[in-house]
């Protein structure tokens, strides 16, 4: 409504003017240098009426506030350690140890006891059967010659719970010097035997002394060092009783 009222106030200003423009156009003009300002100027006041403005500003559109990103920890990068310089190791090589000397002479042939001979000792104290240790050696040693040749004889005699044994070490010169036979006397029998019946098993394998020497006062002692000069007998087996 207040719009309206101003347009018509802006209307008749507007005739005013024409109207007074109008009766003024037969009068004469005064050249502008003569010219006295009789007239008053029509001084139109227009009210102009503002719609006020609201107090409050609208609100704006609540923005949605997001948590920031949780970044990952940054893993320190561990530069690796300096690797430490192996020490050249210097290889000295080993001396080989040298060569046994060869002995090739062959084997004996088991003549006494026979095979599953039966023997006896006594259940206490000493008595009772010896064992002779009879071989025939091969060709190579068929009479006395090199000293550091001859035999090794192991006997062995074996029971639940129980085992006894013996090794002889006896030289060629010394086998045939006592016959060619080696006897083992009653007591070392008794002890193979210990109180009970027991199995005796007994082999012979020729020996050569590369150090040391073979002790003929005492067979029971094992030279410092030897090689074997070929393959073992056969194995023959004795039953030792007791009475």
């Amino acid at each position: 409504m207040k719009i309206k009222n101003l347009k018509w106030i802006i209307a008749l200003g507007l005739l005013a003017l024409t109207a007074s423009a109008c009766g003024n156009s037969n009068a004469t003009l005064t050249p502008p240098t003569t010219r006295v300002a009789t007239q008053t100027p029509l001084i139109i006041y227009v009210p102009v009426t503002t719609t006020p403005q609201p107090t409050l500003l609208p609100l704006l559109p609540t923005a949605e506030v997001k948590a920031p990103a949780t970044r990952a920890p940054t893993r320190a990068v561990v530069k690796p350690s300096a690797v430490p310089t192996k020490p050249v190791v210097v290889v000295t090589p080993v001396a080989k140890p040298t060569a046994a000397p060869v002995c090739s002479i062959g084997t004996v042939n088991l003549k006494e006891p026979e095979p599953n001979a039966s023997r006896n000792t006594k259940e206490v104290g000493v008595g009772g059967d010896t064992f002779r240790f009879i071989w025939d050696p091969p060709s190579e040693l068929q009479a006395p010659g090199d000293p550091n040749v001859g035999y090794l004889l192991s006997v062995s005699s074996k029971r639940g719970g129980f085992s006894n044994g013996a090794a002889i070490y006896l030289s060629n010169n010394k086998y045939w010097n006592d016959g060619k036979i080696y006897i083992m006397d009653k007591p070392a029998v008794s002890s193979l035997a210990g109180g009970e019946p027991v199995q005796v098993t007994w082999n012979v394998t020729i020996i050569k002394v590369t150090s040391g020497s073979f002790s003929d006062s005492d067979p029971t002692i094992r030279p410092a060092s030897f090689v074997t000069c070929g393959p073992q007998s056969e194995t023959r087996l004795i039953s030792l009783g007791v009475y």
